[in-house]
């Protein structure tokens, strides 16, 4: 919810970073709000907006990621601002059947109303930049209302503060809209939309300041992300009716030049990606008798994706840096059925989803099954569901590539939940998930794409490969009753590819285990309010291939071995947050003060090793230091 998020230090009113709050999420990088959930890739995460399927809403989609280059989910911060939306629901594993293209989870994200009473306006000045939101009615008997915010940021003040980004400059804006259109014939009608420009730049330093191999790159991306949809929900008679539709898109381009003098041929790379996602729904539910309830739906999106990438290096070895480009275009088709059945004291949920993709003709049937029955103060569920996911543009366009099957993920868990008190619960959970379909190349015995992120694949794979993540999970959560929250989490997972000798070892995103205290107080007098708010997240570490020093010192360039497979594990993570606030109301108008601390300690969290060719090292990268961010924000 909003709440949880504006209360939860260093979110930056981002909800996705309030996840990593539960247990089996993982962040991925500090500089990205990419997770890694139950260790899937980031990309196995499916984004939705309104009920509507679109691309990656984040800005600067390179940010944290070993190469620098974009990722299909994830970036530095997200392009809705959670004071626009009304909650987020996020799913991880055993979706239900109106949901598909999604291995790790899904992002569904609902925009809020604006008010239907009076003008309401926002405006927040903080040192990553301003914030202003206006809200209000279009019609006062009609209850419409519109919301609209407008974002613009800068990280320029917090480094002349000190603070390292890595002397990179970084500026994103944003603006969101949303339109709520009630009406008793036509039924609710919502139009949305956003809009929004990131970019980060690199310029190369003189010869006589390197001190590392970035010194002596310029580097300079850009990315530019949109959606504008509709969603009309009524009810014609009997049956409950939904329709939406949705054209989202998403364009990066990313340049990255050595210094010439004095080296005549060095590392170069250009990456052009445009990416255009037409969505459209339809769903209707139909209630036969209190007891049972019919949903059927169709998904129909419509994917446009090219990309262009070349890549130079001192020694050119096509089969490590492929140059690569090329369009991926076609329907990808979801109808789906689900029945609820309440059958004496359980709770039975059946449903089925098929997914076909016009680009190659891979198509999957995807049946779901729930069983739940509630004793007392306890719920048990048992549940079992088969998911799938398209490839990733770039791996299609790799040759030999073209006609890959999805990746398959056959989902089992069992999960207990307690209700302790009005505000307090607790849920735990079992699961197993079996992964087919893989894509893998024979004669790379520890290659797998299911360690896929931002990285290009090899050409000619073949979908034969297997994984398993399973693990246990538990959180205990209580709710802001008594001006006093907290949220207790942990879990133990692994996260493992098959090789070829059969054997199941460690995937890249396996950290083997979770761990999140989060909590806050606030204390009221009269119209002020002073909070404070804290996390501790203590992680293990997540994986990377060795570094091979040999080929990257004569390609100029890093290379990783990625025969031996994830053999490098990092440092566990850990790191504390805090914010503290203070509120007062006044008629008219309410203030706020606030200072969020991310990383309280300091604490160096290592991000990945790469091969410096300036200094002929294997070279530690750590993520971002201590953070901290002033904010005044007044509601009037």
């Amino acid at each position: 919810s909003i709440e949880k998020t504006m209360r939860a230090p260093a979110n930056f009113f981002d909800p996705v970073r309030m996840l990593n709050s539960y247990p089996g999420v993982v962040t991925a990088n500090d500089q990205a709000n990419s997770i890694a959930v139950k260790g899937y890739s980031p990309n196995g995460v499916l984004w939705r907006l309104q009920g509507l399927d679109i691309v990656n809403p984040n800005h600067t989609a390179n940010a944290g990621t070993l190469s620098d280059k974009p990722t299909a989910s994830g970036g530095g911060v997200n392009i809705l601002s959670a004071q626009l939306l009304d909650k987020t629901d996020f799913y991880s594993g055993n979706l239900p059947a109106r949901y598909g293209n999604a291995l790790a989870g899904v992002m569904d994200m609902t925009l809020r109303p604006g008010a239907t009473d009076k003008m309401q306006y926002t405006a927040q000045a903080s040192l990553i930049g301003i914030d202003l939101a206006a809200e209000g009615p279009l019609n006062k008997k009609s209850k419409s209302s519109f919301l609209a915010n407008y974002r613009y940021s800068t990280v320029g003040l917090l480094s002349q503060l000190g603070i390292d980004f890595g002397d990179e400059v970084i500026n994103f804006q944003d603006l969101s809209f949303h339109l709520n259109v009630p009406d008793k014939q036509a039924g609710n009608l919502s139009v949305f939309g956003f809009a929004g420009l990131s970019e980060n730049k690199f310029n190369a330093k003189p010869e006589s300041e390197w001190e590392e191999e970035k010194d002596r790159y310029t580097i300079d991306y850009k990315g530019t992300s949109y959606a504008v949809g509709f969603v009309n929900q009524f009810k014609p008679g009997w049956l409950s009716l939904s329709v939406g539709g949705s054209v989202s898109g998403q364009q990066q381009d990313r340049t990255s030049q050595g210094a010439t003098v004095p080296y005549p041929n060095v590392y170069s790379e250009n990456y052009t990606s445009d990416r255009q996602l037409v969505s459209t729904f339809i769903k209707g539910v139909h209630k036969f008798t209190n007891k049972a309830l019919l949903e059927a739906g169709l998904t129909a999106n419509y994917l446009d994706n090219s990309m262009d990438v070349s890549t130079v290096t001192p020694l050119y070895i096509d089969s490590f840096y492929p140059n690569v480009n090329g369009t991926v275009s076609g329907i990808l088709w979801q109808p789906y059925l689900n029945w609820t059945q309440y059958i004496g004291k359980f709770n039975l949920n059946a449903g089925v989803r098929y997914v076909n993709f016009g680009y190659n003709s891979t198509s999957s049937w995807e049946p779901r099954l729930s069983l739940s029955r509630n004793v007392k103060r306890n719920s048990f569920t048992l549940s079992y569901g088969t998911t799938s996911q398209w490839q990733q543009v770039q791996t299609y366009i790799t040759a030999g590539n073209s006609q890959l099957p999805f990746t398959k993920s056959n989902q089992y868990t069992f999960e207990w939940r307690r209700k302790v008190s009005t505000d307090l619960s607790i849920v735990s959970s079992a699961y197993y998930h079996q992964l087919s379909n893989v894509p893998i190349q024979e004669g790379l015995s520890n290659y797998s794409l299911i360690n896929q992120w931002e990285d290009f694949p090899q050409s000619n794979l073949e979908g034969t490969g297997k994984g398993r993540n399973y693990g246990i999970e538990a959180f205990v959560e209580k709710w802001f009753y008594g001006n006093v929250y907290f949220i207790i989490s942990g879990s133990l997972y692994e996260s493992q590819y098959q090789n070829d000798a059969n054997e199941y070892v460690d995937s890249r995103f396996n950290g083997k285990f979770t761990s999140s205290f989060l909590a806050g107080k606030e204390w009221k007098k009269t119209n002020k309010t002073f909070g404070v708010h804290a996390r501790v997240l203590y992680t293990g570490g997540l994986r990377q291939a060795p570094v091979d020093e040999f080929a990257s010192a004569l390609t100029g360039t890093t290379l990783y071995n990625l025969s031996q497979g994830y053999i490098v594990n990092l440092p566990n993570y850990f790191r504390t947050d805090v914010r503290v606030s203070w509120r007062k109301n006044k008629p008219g108008y309410t203030r706020t003060i606030s200072i969020d601390i991310q990383n309280l300690t300091n604490y160096q969290n290592v991000a990945y090793q790469y091969y410096d060719t300036y200094l002929q090292a294997v070279t530690t990268k750590y993520q971002l230091g201590i953070i901290p961010v002033v904010a005044y924000r007044i509601d009037f």
